[in-house]
């Protein structure tokens, strides 16, 4: 085998990184195409001049870099209702429970500023575009007010909530400027972390003891997905269990005493529903924007005629009406 001169090795492997401009070949895959274009050269030199040419692309190829741990920032917020994060938790969802199809979906609402977990709902769907709808006129409904800023991840519910905000917004806090202050803000789920960091927690303290619950039905064979009387059964007595155990578990998260942060911008050290009913004593602004029932009524029903019945929402036995 003929060697090959380092001038023309040296050319060819700046030809070859040349076309990659995401620096994701290696040494080895750039040696394996010389080599098919009959230019030969051990990986060693080859690894050498892709330092000397292009030393940056060591750094974007190097084991995990690209699964790296999100670089968190000092989370800011002028007060309650500022921004509120919301999403689902699918861990006991059918694709988590595996037992023929029956689960559960969460979904959540919380405060950036206080820490405070402002609804979560047990739900039939929290995934498609009329349920995202429901899901967050019923939090508006229950709380009276809506945030300054949404921030949600780019899921298919998302599309009604912006509606509703943008709508609800320019109505009842026209003077806030949305260039300024967006009413909506879709990112990642990973950079969402008000609501991601909380559902870690309610994994760890509640999630696996009530899939464990659940999961009897298949360990104990007491569930058979066949029976016809077996699946409305499941959500008749679960629902409601699981949805208290969610409000327990809400109630002690916003009158617990969150640990204290010395770097953290925002309160800490504090009790949740103590930074958000008082916000004055913490230096912070109340930015709840109230909205009345009859708006709510009204966004209702235009949903409900576009999106079809509400009754997935109003009673679980049944488990009849589709989105």
């Amino acid at each position: 085998m003929q060697k090959t001169p380092i001038d023309k090795v040296r050319q060819a492997v700046i030809d070859e990184v040349e076309v990659d401009p995401a620096q994701s070949r290696g040494p080895a895959f750039i040696k394996d195409q010389l080599r098919l274009k009959m230019i030969f050269a051990p990986r060693d030199l080859i690894r050498s001049i892709m330092i000397e040419q292009y030393p940056g692309g060591f750094d974007v190829r190097f084991p995990g870099k690209k699964n790296r741990r999100v670089i968190r920032v000092p989370l800011r917020a002028s007060g309650p209702y500022h921004e509120i994060s919301s999403d689902g938790h699918e861990k006991l969802a059918p694709a988590a429970l595996r037992m023929g199809g029956v689960g559960f979906s969460i979904y959540a609402y919380k405060d950036k500023y206080g820490d405070s977990v402002e609804q979560m709902r047990v739900l039939p769907d929290v995934r498609s575009a009329g349920a995202g709808g429901h899901i967050f006129l019923d939090f508006v409904e229950d709380t009276g007010c809506i945030p300054i800023q949404l921030t949600t991840d780019k899921g298919s519910e998302v599309g009604w909530p912006y509606a509703f905000m943008a709508a609800l917004r320019d109505m009842y806090a026209p003077d806030i400027d949305p260039a300024l202050y967006p009413f909506h803000v879709m990112i990642k789920s990973t950079h969402n972390t008000v609501i991601e960091g909380f559902w870690r927690h309610l994994k760890d303290q509640l999630g696996l003891n009530l899939k464990e619950f659940l999961l009897r039905g298949k360990t104990q064979h007491l569930f058979n997905s066949h029976n016809p009387l077996h699946e409305p059964l499941f959500y008749w007595i679960f629902a409601p269990l699981i949805q208290k155990e969610l409000d327990d578990f809400a109630d002690w998260w916003n009158n617990h005493r969150i640990r204290h942060q010395h770097e953290k911008i925002l309160p800490s050290g504090h009790v949740p529903s103590h930074a958000m009913n008082y916000p004055e004593l913490f230096g912070a602004l109340d930015c709840r924007i109230r909205i009345p029932q009859a708006a709510i009524d009204e966004l209702r029903s235009q949903l409900t005629a576009e999106e079809g019945p509400k009754s997935q929402f109003q009673s679980w036995p049944g488990l009849t009406a589709e989105f």
